[in-house]
């Protein structure tokens, strides 16, 4: 940034200078991220893909080529996992520069994520329920990366927690909240340390990790003036949004 003293006349345009220059320099870093985490996270699972495909093409036994076409599938799974939620963080991290800021209703945001129906295709059988009131629950924010960060919150939930999953928006101590819970104990002490980094390297490229998507959540809750909260108790854990309210009309 330029901050040597300048004409009042000047300031203004400095001003807009220096705030340009910080959201370019925003998107070429998400931009360096995107290319290097790709470049790391793909290469072994591709590489494992590669070598299981040959073998199989090579296995004369049926029911050991089935086994290393199952093994195929699941890894291919977890590869497009973890390139939905690469792809995600970094069309959230471009939103938060460009899009422009409405007011939304958070009650909006769950229900959405729930009639999607992801849920289905992620965990089939397992229950997931709306919790949400009758009094708006308003933000200022930009819907997709809203939208984004409560399905990141709710697979993630799915894949790494227990039992039934709620998802719910209301408003607690003047502040706004979206979350999701579940009914298992949550990451141990050690991993929610390191959670909200962009993934946890080791965990990621195998499809395991909680940390990109609960990356995900934070950097929009970071973007929107808020913070993702986690939340282990007595009744399951919490992975909240917790935003300013907004006022109707702003």
């Amino acid at each position: 940034p330029m901050d040597t003293a300048v004409p009042a006349e000047m300031a203004v345009m400095v001003a807009a200078m220096n705030g340009f220059m910080r959201r370019l320099e925003r998107q070429i870093t998400a931009m360096r991220n995107l290319i290097s985490d790709t470049a790391h996270q793909l290469r072994t699972p591709v590489a494992a893909l590669r070598v299981q495909a040959e073998l199989a093409a090579e296995e004369p036994d049926p029911a050991k080529t089935r086994q290393m076409l199952d093994r195929i599938a699941g890894r291919s799974r977890s590869l497009g996992d973890l390139l939905d939620q690469m792809l995600s963080r970094a069309l959230v991290i471009h939103r938060t520069d460009s899009a422009r800021r409405v007011v939304l209703d958070l009650r909006d945001i769950a229900l959405e994520v729930i009639e999607r129906r992801d849920h289905e295709l992620v965990a089939p059988g397992r229950e997931v329920v709306l919790q949400i009131g009758d009094a708006p629950v308003l933000v200022l924010a930009d819907e997709l990366s809203l939208s984004e960060a409560a399905k990141n919150l709710l697979g993630n939930a799915l894949r790494h927690g227990a039992g039934r999953v709620q998802v719910g928006a209301g408003v607690e101590a003047g502040q706004a909240v979206l979350w999701v819970r579940d009914a298992g104990p949550g990451p141990d002490a050690q991993t929610l340390a390191r959670i909200g980094q962009r993934f946890e390297r080791n965990a990621a490229s195998r499809g395991q990790s909680a940390g990109l998507g609960l990356s995900i959540a934070r950097a929009v809750a970071d973007a929107f003036g808020g913070r993702l909260a986690l939340e282990p108790g007595a009744d399951g854990f919490r992975a909240a949004l917790i935003l300013p309210l907004a006022e109707a009309g702003t």
